[in-house]
């Protein structure tokens, strides 16, 4: 089968943004290929995989112009609503249910002349998503650790341990149990891709002598540690090395709701092509105890020094 270039792809793809239809087309393919790129670049949405839904579904917040849907929440829990538009909040709600605030993550407004992206090596579609969508999912995993770390605040469900230097089975193990001591599982580990090579380094007595060999050979390649799935991110900035998360299934964890679906505008006027995606969304925390946290090395020793810090 004849490969086609980027330079063909590009040119077809200019070729449609001549015409109403062919823009049209092009944010219907954009939409699904955002969604595409999210569900694979976006640990929250591992964690918290979105729950579509519609006005319906929704109430009319009594204090901003927005929805907002009330949820059930287990009884003697805290809960916790996510906010994607600045500082986390500083309540904390108990009772039987709390509120989630939905609100709009967008990327800029992105334009380019036609010469300029003619000119591309690559096809477009690659330029539109490390230019767009990136900040999309970037902003979605950034302010969930932020509440994450606000929440290490309240409930101390973390091991800050600056006298370790490397991420042992033991060391992982008594992160779970945070978790576990609730009376609740943690069925999900998150850390970043540095943190993640010290398990490269796990001998046979941690992992067994099938699995240590294969490690040896070809790396860790499963998506499953210790019984529990295993999320592994690039974005070192959000997740640094020294810090690893826990979290519980997502039904004691807390809810992900997208309204309507991702949106995807494209648009030429004249010679420049202009781009942009954005979705509203709705993220609480419905149990704060159902997370937990783990850091070692000199990410622990920051966090020691400074408690209040969300980065």
């Amino acid at each position: 089968m004849e490969k086609i270039s980027a330079e063909a792809l590009n040119a077809a793809f200019l070729e449609r943004l001549g015409s109403p239809e062919g823009r049209t087309e092009l944010q219907e393919k954009g939409v699904l290929y955002i969604k595409k790129i999210l569900r694979e670049e976006s640990f929250l949405r591992k964690i918290l995989p979105p729950q579509v839904v519609t006005k319906m579904d929704l109430q009319r917040s009594a204090t901003t112009d927005t929805f907002e849907k009330i949820v059930d929440i287990e009884p003697d829990s805290f809960a916790l609503d996510v906010n994607f538009l600045g500082e986390p909040p500083s309540e904390y709600v108990e009772g039987r249910r709390y509120r989630i605030t939905f609100q709009e993550i967008s990327s800029p407004m992105f334009e380019k002349n036609e010469l300029e992206l003619a000119a591309y090596e690559m096809p477009l579609i690659k330029v539109i998503e490390q230019n767009t969508i990136k900040d999309i999912h970037e902003r979605e995993d950034r302010q969930w650790i932020r509440n994450n770390r606000q929440v290490m605040q309240l409930t101390a469900k973390s091991i800050d341990d600056p006298s370790q230097t490397f991420l042992s089975r033991d060391l992982l193990s008594e992160g779970t149990k945070l978790i576990s001591n609730e009376r609740r599982r943690a069925t999900k580990i998150l850390m970043s891709s540095p943190t993640w090579d010290d398990i490269t380094k796990w001998v046979a007595t941690d992992v067994g002598d099938t699995l240590a060999s294969k490690i040896t050979v070809d790396g860790y390649d499963l998506n499953q540690l210790i019984g529990r799935g295993l999320i592994v991110t690039t974005k070192t900035t959000v997740v640094p090395q020294g810090e690893v998360w826990f979290y519980t299934d997502q039904a004691y964890l807390g809810n992900f709701f997208l309204f309507g679906s991702t949106q995807f505008y494209i648009d030429k006027i004249a010679e420049l092509i202009r781009w942009k995606a954005w979705e509203v969304i709705g993220v609480g925390i419905g149990n704060v105890f159902s997370l937990s946290r783990l850091t070692f090395g000199p990410r622990a020793q920051y966090v020691i020094d400074n408690p209040t810090s969300l980065d």
